[in-house]
Protein backbone atom coordinates (compact mmCIF):
# COMPACT_ATOMS: atom_id res chain seq x y z
CA UNK A 1 0.00 0.00 0.00
CA UNK A 2 1.92 3.16 -0.89
CA UNK A 3 1.80 6.15 0.97
CA UNK A 4 2.58 9.81 0.55
CA UNK A 5 6.34 8.87 1.35
CA UNK A 6 7.25 6.22 -0.56
CA UNK A 7 5.15 7.34 -3.82
CA UNK A 8 6.91 10.47 -3.65
CA UNK A 9 10.26 8.03 -3.97
CA UNK A 10 8.48 6.20 -7.29
CA UNK A 11 8.37 8.12 -10.80
CA UNK A 12 4.90 10.19 -10.88
CA UNK A 13 4.75 8.36 -14.60
CA UNK A 14 4.64 4.58 -13.22
CA UNK A 15 2.46 5.62 -10.59
CA UNK A 16 -0.21 6.87 -12.82
CA UNK A 17 0.29 3.96 -15.49
CA UNK A 18 0.01 0.99 -12.13
CA UNK A 19 -3.38 3.37 -11.60
CA UNK A 20 -4.89 2.50 -14.81
CA UNK A 21 -3.90 -0.70 -14.40
CA UNK A 22 -5.73 -1.44 -11.53
CA UNK A 23 -8.85 0.52 -12.46
CA UNK A 24 -9.12 -1.43 -15.22
CA UNK A 25 -8.75 -4.72 -13.12
CA UNK A 26 -11.61 -3.77 -11.26
CA UNK A 27 -13.77 -4.08 -14.22
CA UNK A 28 -12.19 -7.66 -14.64
CA UNK A 29 -12.57 -9.07 -11.14
CA UNK A 30 -16.34 -7.48 -10.48
CA UNK A 31 -17.24 -9.92 -14.02
CA UNK A 32 -14.65 -12.63 -12.77
CA UNK A 33 -16.62 -13.29 -9.55
CA UNK A 34 -20.37 -11.81 -10.06
CA UNK A 35 -21.16 -15.39 -9.92
CA UNK A 36 -20.27 -15.77 -6.32
CA UNK A 37 -20.77 -12.42 -5.09
CA UNK A 38 -24.00 -10.36 -5.10
CA UNK A 39 -23.62 -6.77 -6.36
CA UNK A 40 -24.80 -5.57 -3.11
CA UNK A 41 -22.37 -7.69 -0.96
CA UNK A 42 -19.61 -6.35 -3.85
CA UNK A 43 -19.76 -3.30 -3.10
CA UNK A 44 -20.86 -3.29 0.36
CA UNK A 45 -17.24 -5.47 1.24
CA UNK A 46 -15.27 -3.47 -1.28
CA UNK A 47 -15.68 -0.33 1.07
CA UNK A 48 -15.61 -2.18 4.20
CA UNK A 49 -12.01 -3.52 3.03
CA UNK A 50 -11.57 -0.02 1.98
CA UNK A 51 -12.54 1.73 5.51
CA UNK A 52 -10.60 -0.99 7.51
CA UNK A 53 -7.66 -0.02 5.62
CA UNK A 54 -8.57 3.71 5.71
CA UNK A 55 -8.96 3.74 9.66
CA UNK A 56 -5.40 3.17 10.43
CA UNK A 57 -4.02 5.42 7.65
CA UNK A 58 -5.75 8.44 8.13
CA UNK A 59 -7.96 7.80 11.40
CA UNK A 60 -6.16 10.91 13.23
CA UNK A 61 -6.15 13.10 10.85
CA UNK A 62 -9.68 12.47 10.20
CA UNK A 63 -10.45 12.88 13.75
CA UNK A 64 -9.04 16.46 12.98
CA UNK A 65 -11.08 17.01 10.13
CA UNK A 66 -14.49 16.08 12.04
CA UNK A 67 -15.84 19.74 12.74
CA UNK A 68 -15.26 20.56 9.06
CA UNK A 69 -16.94 16.84 8.15
CA UNK A 70 -19.50 17.32 10.09
CA UNK A 71 -20.34 20.95 8.86
CA UNK A 72 -20.23 19.72 5.56
CA UNK A 73 -22.40 16.12 5.87
CA UNK A 74 -24.70 16.89 3.64
CA UNK A 75 -22.07 17.38 0.69
CA UNK A 76 -19.98 14.28 2.11
CA UNK A 77 -23.57 12.25 2.42
CA UNK A 78 -23.89 13.07 -1.78
CA UNK A 79 -20.58 12.31 -2.37
CA UNK A 80 -20.74 8.88 -0.78
CA UNK A 81 -24.10 7.88 -2.45
CA UNK A 82 -22.82 8.71 -5.87
CA UNK A 83 -19.08 8.17 -6.00
CA UNK A 84 -19.73 4.67 -3.75
CA UNK A 85 -22.45 3.05 -2.52
CA UNK A 86 -25.12 3.52 -5.89
CA UNK A 87 -22.03 4.19 -8.51
CA UNK A 88 -20.63 0.72 -7.83
CA UNK A 89 -23.83 -1.15 -7.03
CA UNK A 90 -25.45 -0.30 -10.20
CA UNK A 91 -22.29 -1.18 -11.96
CA UNK A 92 -21.99 -4.49 -10.51
CA UNK A 93 -25.90 -5.32 -11.70
CA UNK A 94 -24.51 -4.01 -15.48
CA UNK A 95 -21.34 -5.83 -15.59
CA UNK A 96 -23.42 -9.59 -14.37
CA UNK A 97 -25.39 -9.40 -17.85
CA UNK A 98 -22.53 -8.11 -20.25
CA UNK A 99 -19.44 -8.37 -21.08
CA UNK A 100 -15.74 -6.65 -18.81
CA UNK A 101 -15.20 -5.63 -22.62
CA UNK A 102 -18.47 -3.29 -23.07
CA UNK A 103 -18.08 -2.19 -19.19
CA UNK A 104 -14.32 -0.43 -20.19
CA UNK A 105 -15.63 0.67 -23.33
CA UNK A 106 -18.81 2.50 -22.16
CA UNK A 107 -16.98 3.85 -18.98
CA UNK A 108 -14.61 5.78 -21.16
CA UNK A 109 -17.38 8.17 -22.32
CA UNK A 110 -17.24 9.80 -18.84
CA UNK A 111 -14.97 11.93 -20.05
CA UNK A 112 -16.81 13.37 -22.78
CA UNK A 113 -20.40 13.18 -20.42
CA UNK A 114 -19.00 15.67 -17.66
CA UNK A 115 -19.39 18.69 -19.55
CA UNK A 116 -23.18 17.72 -20.30
CA UNK A 117 -23.83 17.53 -16.56
CA UNK A 118 -22.01 20.47 -15.97
CA UNK A 119 -24.00 22.34 -18.28
CA UNK A 120 -27.28 20.72 -17.40
CA UNK A 121 -26.75 20.71 -13.25
CA UNK A 122 -25.21 24.61 -13.30
CA UNK A 123 -25.19 26.36 -16.19
CA UNK A 124 -21.47 26.24 -17.61
CA UNK A 125 -21.06 27.10 -21.07
CA UNK A 126 -20.57 24.19 -23.06
CA UNK A 127 -19.39 24.74 -26.87
CA UNK A 128 -20.17 23.78 -30.16
CA UNK A 129 -17.26 20.87 -29.94
CA UNK A 130 -17.52 19.94 -26.46
CA UNK A 131 -21.10 18.97 -27.91
CA UNK A 132 -20.00 17.63 -30.77
CA UNK A 133 -17.67 15.93 -28.76
CA UNK A 134 -20.73 14.48 -26.45
CA UNK A 135 -22.79 13.23 -29.43
CA UNK A 136 -20.04 11.94 -31.20
CA UNK A 137 -19.15 9.36 -27.70
CA UNK A 138 -22.94 8.31 -27.59
CA UNK A 139 -22.82 7.27 -30.75
CA UNK A 140 -19.89 4.93 -30.00
CA UNK A 141 -22.21 3.89 -26.96
CA UNK A 142 -24.72 3.09 -29.53
CA UNK A 143 -22.36 0.95 -31.87
CA UNK A 144 -21.10 -0.92 -28.68
CA UNK A 145 -24.66 -1.72 -26.98
CA UNK A 146 -26.58 -2.22 -30.43
CA UNK A 147 -23.23 -4.78 -31.71
CA UNK A 148 -24.25 -2.44 -35.23
CA UNK A 149 -27.14 -3.96 -35.92
CA UNK A 150 -29.86 -0.98 -35.82
CA UNK A 151 -32.42 -4.00 -35.46
CA UNK A 152 -31.57 -4.18 -31.73
CA UNK A 153 -32.51 -0.48 -31.42
CA UNK A 154 -35.19 -0.52 -33.23
CA UNK A 155 -36.77 -3.21 -31.31
CA UNK A 156 -34.81 -1.74 -27.83
CA UNK A 157 -33.37 -5.13 -27.23
CA UNK A 158 -30.46 -4.17 -25.94
CA UNK A 159 -28.78 -5.60 -22.95
CA UNK A 160 -30.15 -4.93 -20.00
CA UNK A 161 -26.03 -4.90 -18.46
CA UNK A 162 -25.02 -2.20 -20.96
CA UNK A 163 -27.82 0.15 -19.81
CA UNK A 164 -26.82 -0.49 -16.05
CA UNK A 165 -23.22 0.68 -16.98
CA UNK A 166 -24.39 3.63 -18.74
CA UNK A 167 -26.61 4.65 -15.53
CA UNK A 168 -23.21 3.96 -13.82
CA UNK A 169 -21.45 6.05 -16.01
CA UNK A 170 -23.92 9.02 -15.30
CA UNK A 171 -23.58 8.54 -11.73
CA UNK A 172 -19.85 9.40 -11.89
CA UNK A 173 -20.21 12.37 -13.97
CA UNK A 174 -22.27 13.35 -10.88
CA UNK A 175 -20.38 12.75 -9.02
CA UNK A 176 -17.60 14.70 -10.63
CA UNK A 177 -19.13 17.69 -11.41
CA UNK A 178 -20.42 18.03 -7.71
CA UNK A 179 -16.24 17.66 -6.53
CA UNK A 180 -16.86 21.90 -6.45
CA UNK A 181 -18.61 21.20 -3.27
CA UNK A 182 -15.96 19.24 -1.58
CA UNK A 183 -14.48 21.22 1.53
CA UNK A 184 -11.26 21.74 0.76
CA UNK A 185 -9.85 22.03 4.52
CA UNK A 186 -10.55 18.20 4.00
CA UNK A 187 -7.57 16.21 3.13
CA UNK A 188 -7.57 13.62 0.52
CA UNK A 189 -7.71 10.43 2.72
CA UNK A 190 -10.06 11.88 5.42
CA UNK A 191 -12.40 13.05 2.62
CA UNK A 192 -11.91 9.37 0.92
CA UNK A 193 -12.89 7.78 4.52
CA UNK A 194 -15.89 10.49 5.20
CA UNK A 195 -17.18 9.29 1.79
CA UNK A 196 -16.48 5.33 1.87
CA UNK A 197 -18.50 6.34 5.99
CA UNK A 198 -21.25 8.34 4.52
CA UNK A 199 -22.32 5.05 1.58
CA UNK A 200 -22.58 2.76 4.71
CA UNK A 201 -25.70 4.59 5.71
CA UNK A 202 -27.37 3.37 1.98
CA UNK A 203 -25.32 -0.10 1.93
CA UNK A 204 -25.32 -1.46 5.47
CA UNK A 205 -29.59 -1.86 5.03
CA UNK A 206 -29.47 -2.60 1.37
CA UNK A 207 -26.80 -5.49 2.05
CA UNK A 208 -29.34 -6.54 5.08
CA UNK A 209 -32.03 -6.77 2.71
CA UNK A 210 -30.02 -8.61 0.04
CA UNK A 211 -29.01 -10.86 2.90
CA UNK A 212 -32.87 -11.50 3.75
CA UNK A 213 -33.62 -12.03 -0.08
CA UNK A 214 -30.75 -14.85 -0.29
CA UNK A 215 -28.15 -13.56 -1.53
CA UNK A 216 -24.83 -14.30 -0.40
CA UNK A 217 -21.30 -14.80 -1.15
CA UNK A 218 -19.78 -18.13 -1.93
CA UNK A 219 -16.35 -18.43 -0.39
CA UNK A 220 -13.48 -19.73 -1.66
CA UNK A 221 -10.26 -17.72 -2.38
CA UNK A 222 -11.85 -16.23 -5.92
CA UNK A 223 -14.03 -13.98 -3.95
CA UNK A 224 -11.85 -13.08 -0.81
CA UNK A 225 -9.04 -12.08 -3.23
CA UNK A 226 -11.63 -10.08 -5.50
CA UNK A 227 -12.38 -8.22 -2.50
CA UNK A 228 -9.35 -7.88 -1.23
CA UNK A 229 -8.03 -6.70 -3.99
CA UNK A 230 -10.89 -3.92 -5.13
CA UNK A 231 -10.71 -2.72 -1.33
CA UNK A 232 -6.93 -2.35 -1.23
CA UNK A 233 -5.76 -1.28 -4.69
CA UNK A 234 -8.75 0.66 -6.54
CA UNK A 235 -10.15 2.06 -3.91
CA UNK A 236 -7.35 2.96 -1.83
CA UNK A 237 -4.18 2.94 -3.35
CA UNK A 238 -5.09 4.08 -6.96
CA UNK A 239 -6.61 7.06 -4.95
CA UNK A 240 -3.48 7.87 -3.49
CA UNK A 241 -1.13 6.82 -6.31
CA UNK A 242 -3.20 9.56 -8.80
CA UNK A 243 -2.81 12.42 -6.39
CA UNK A 244 0.40 11.94 -6.36
CA UNK A 245 0.46 11.71 -9.98
CA UNK A 246 -1.24 14.68 -10.14
CA UNK A 247 0.18 16.86 -7.60
CA UNK A 248 3.55 16.08 -9.27
CA UNK A 249 3.14 16.31 -13.08
CA UNK A 250 -0.05 18.14 -13.97
CA UNK A 251 -4.29 17.29 -13.97
CA UNK A 252 -3.84 17.93 -17.99
CA UNK A 253 -0.87 15.28 -17.99
CA UNK A 254 -2.20 13.08 -15.73
CA UNK A 255 -5.32 12.82 -17.72
CA UNK A 256 -3.69 11.25 -20.45
CA UNK A 257 -3.23 7.98 -18.85
CA UNK A 258 -6.85 7.53 -18.48
CA UNK A 259 -6.90 6.60 -22.53
CA UNK A 260 -4.80 3.49 -20.84
CA UNK A 261 -7.82 1.99 -18.54
CA UNK A 262 -9.95 0.56 -22.12
CA UNK A 263 -6.40 -1.25 -23.71
CA UNK A 264 -5.18 -2.59 -20.20
CA UNK A 265 -8.52 -3.75 -19.82
CA UNK A 266 -9.60 -5.47 -22.84
CA UNK A 267 -5.94 -7.23 -22.57
CA UNK A 268 -7.24 -8.71 -19.74
CA UNK A 269 -10.63 -9.16 -20.51
CA UNK A 270 -9.29 -11.51 -23.56
CA UNK A 271 -6.58 -13.21 -21.04
CA UNK A 272 -8.25 -13.85 -18.17
CA UNK A 273 -12.23 -14.22 -19.25
CA UNK A 274 -12.39 -15.65 -22.23
CA UNK A 275 -13.89 -12.41 -23.93
CA UNK A 276 -13.52 -11.98 -27.84
CA UNK A 277 -13.17 -8.53 -29.63
CA UNK A 278 -15.88 -7.99 -32.33
CA UNK A 279 -15.76 -4.90 -34.93
CA UNK A 280 -18.33 -3.15 -33.24
CA UNK A 281 -15.91 -3.01 -30.18
CA UNK A 282 -13.02 -1.28 -32.17
CA UNK A 283 -15.75 1.30 -34.15
CA UNK A 284 -17.38 2.30 -30.80
CA UNK A 285 -13.89 2.92 -29.47
CA UNK A 286 -12.99 5.26 -32.26
CA UNK A 287 -15.86 7.20 -31.72
CA UNK A 288 -15.85 7.59 -28.16
CA UNK A 289 -12.03 8.17 -28.21
CA UNK A 290 -12.77 10.85 -31.07
CA UNK A 291 -15.82 11.96 -28.63
CA UNK A 292 -13.71 12.66 -25.94
CA UNK A 293 -10.89 14.28 -27.65
CA UNK A 294 -13.11 16.57 -29.45
CA UNK A 295 -15.12 17.48 -25.57
CA UNK A 296 -11.81 17.91 -23.88
CA UNK A 297 -10.82 21.01 -26.28
CA UNK A 298 -13.37 23.37 -24.32
CA UNK A 299 -10.41 23.51 -22.17
CA UNK A 300 -7.61 24.53 -24.71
Amino acid sequence: MPDSRSAAKVSPHLLLALTALFWAGHWIVARGVHLEVTPVSLAFWRWMTAIAVLVPLAGRRFARDWPVVRAHWKAIALFGVTGNAVYNMVGYYGIRETTATNALLIQSVTPALIPLFAFALFGERIGARAALGVAVSFCGVLAIVSRLDPQLLASLQINHGDLFLLGNVAMWALYTVCLRFKPPALSQLSFLLACSLASMLVMLPLYCVDLAAGGRIVLGWGPVLGILYLGLLPSVACYVMWGKGVQTIGAGAAGAYLYLIPPFGILMAVAFLGEHLHLYHAVGMVLIFAGVWLAAQRRR
